[in-house]
């Protein structure tokens, strides 16, 4: 097991991978004692999810601006070998003026190579891929893929395409891709 130190560690190298408009950008990392500090940009129009409740569902038109950054950014990180592996709604965070998108919290992202499969299951179960729940292991993209999804699903909508009121209700509505349909 990872100890907090480590992952600080291992999301702060990752970060200072990654240069693009649409990904925060980490700008130090500090550690005073026993503590470290991840210094990054400051954007000012909160999360995505504050964003959608205020307005129930977006339009069409600013659910696609915002799906062609977040594209963006994942076929950027994709390419150079980095999936994020906790997209969700909550990880998204929004400019002041409501034009411009930036991803955040690499916690749970890693590196990955094609050859290898990734065997960590992780992320946020509303926005968690089906190979997560079944413990299948995976290359990497797909499940950031699967969580563009229903990110993109929650923005036309209003609400998350899976939803049940028990775990394991839940659980094999997504393994099944059981969409509820507003």
């Amino acid at each position: 097991e990872e100890t907090r130190e480590l992952r600080t560690i291992r999301e702060a190298h990752i970060m200072m991978l990654l240069r693009h408009p649409h990904i925060v950008q980490l700008r130090n990392l500090v550690a005073v004692g026993p503590y470290f500090y991840i210094l990054m940009d400051y954007v000012n129009g909160g999360q995505l999810l504050h964003y959608i409740v205020k307005r129930q569902k977006l339009t069409e038109q600013h659910a696609r601006q915002f799906s062609r950054q977040i594209v963006s950014a994942l076929d950027y990180m994709h390419r150079n070998s980095i999936v994020h592996r906790d997209l969700k709604i909550e990880n998204i965070l929004i400019d002041k003026a409501g034009r411009n998108i930036k991803i955040i919290d690499f916690g749970l992202s890693n590196l990955f190579c094609p050859e290898r499969r990734l065997t960590t299951y992780c992320g946020s179960l509303y926005f968690a891929a089906p190979e997560l729940l079944r413990a299948s292991p995976y290359r990497g993209p797909e499940i950031d893929i699967w969580s563009l999804g229903v990110v993109i699903y929650v923005m036309v909508t209003g609400s998350v395409p899976f939803d049940d009121k028990s775990m394991p209700g839940l659980h094999e509505k997504i393994k099944r891709g059981q969409v509820a349909y507003p």
